[in-house]
């Protein structure tokens, strides 16, 4: 059985008439006949009686053009969602972002994007690197941005923008009147850090140990607003994304600490699994979102 032979016989049950069928749905009779005929075939009853040059439906020909007219239904409905999605009138996307990305970067063109696909459902899950990478192995999210390294070979990842990380003290702290100072002094100070798995703590820890700085992490916080407040207060200094303390550095709350002859950029990659399906809606979302992240920078 398929679409084709039920509207056939909705047809017939309709209009009780093979030959304006068979005009109607540019056929020639004996095939709309024979159409029928399989189909009473397949059911093994009679879906009409053949009284004279007149057809009638019989007790099961009515129940069948009930379900036969549901089926139909259903099936347009489903036909009209599908093109709607692909002309990016509906869709749904289930987005993953790690912290620094999910807060600072994406929340705001997400607003952006539903703005201008009101029918969209957008939903975006923030989490470490690490989290957000099973996430995506385990489908339970379509795409994600991520700013640490990600170690899977299920999982495709491309660079999304490019992000600088900064050390920062409070105000007061002597380096804030220095122009820049030797890495090596890290070790010197309390450090406040990310938690394991966060791709920034990742990130830091690699280019502290290239450089040979002997450190200890003194304490972990587990978001970014966390850390911020922490430096203020003078528990340590840190290392986080520039743009997340744009504000705290013109108010005057926070310094940024350059290092001599090191600048710290990490690549902000978008990640997918290499066997999922790159719809319309995911492509017109991570091109506006590009767009998006140029006009931020």
């Amino acid at each position: 059985m398929n679409e084709r032979k039920l509207r056939i016989f909705y047809e017939v049950a309709v209009k009780l008439n093979m030959t304006e069928v068979a005009k109607k749905l540019y056929m020639s009779q004996p095939a709309v006949s024979q159409t029928i005929k399989e189909i009473e075939e397949e059911f093994g009853v009679k879906f009409f009686d053949r009284i004279g040059r007149k057809l009638y439906l019989t007790y099961e020909g009515k129940i069948f053009l009930n379900y036969v007219r549901r089926i139909l239904n259903l099936y347009d409905e489903c036909s009209k969602t599908i093109k709607d999605i692909k002309g990016l009138k509906k869709g749904k996307l289930k987005i993953g972002a790690s912290t620094t990305i999910g807060i600072y970067i994406l929340t705001d063109i997400i607003g952006k994007f539903t703005k201008k696909h009101k029918e969209v459902d957008t939903s975006i899950t923030i989490e470490n690197t690490k989290i957000i990478t099973d996430m995506v192995l385990e489908n339970k999210i379509d795409f994600a941005f991520v700013e640490g390294p990600v170690y899977s070979d299920e999982i495709i990842v491309e660079n999304f923008c490019n992000d600088e990380l900064v050390f920062i003290t409070p105000p007061d702290h002597p380096w804030s009147k220095l122009k820049s100072i030797d890495i090596k002094k890290i070790g010197e100070e309390k450090i406040i850090m990310r938690e394991q798995g966060s791709g920034t703590r990742e990130i830091v820890e690699n280019v502290l140990n290239a450089n040979g700085v002997h450190y200890k992490v003194d304490f972990e916080l587990g978001n970014i607003e966390a850390i911020k407040k922490a430096v203020e207060a003078g528990l340590g200094i840190s290392c986080i994304s520039k743009r997340c303390i744009k504000k705290e550095v013109e108010d005057g709350r926070l310094a940024v600490i350059r290092l001599k002859g090191i600048k710290i950029i990490r690549k902000l990659n978008l990640i997918y699994h290499k066997d999922k399906y790159l719809s319309n809606l995911f492509n017109e979302f991570i091109n506006f979102a590009k767009k998006e992240t140029v006009a931020i920078d």
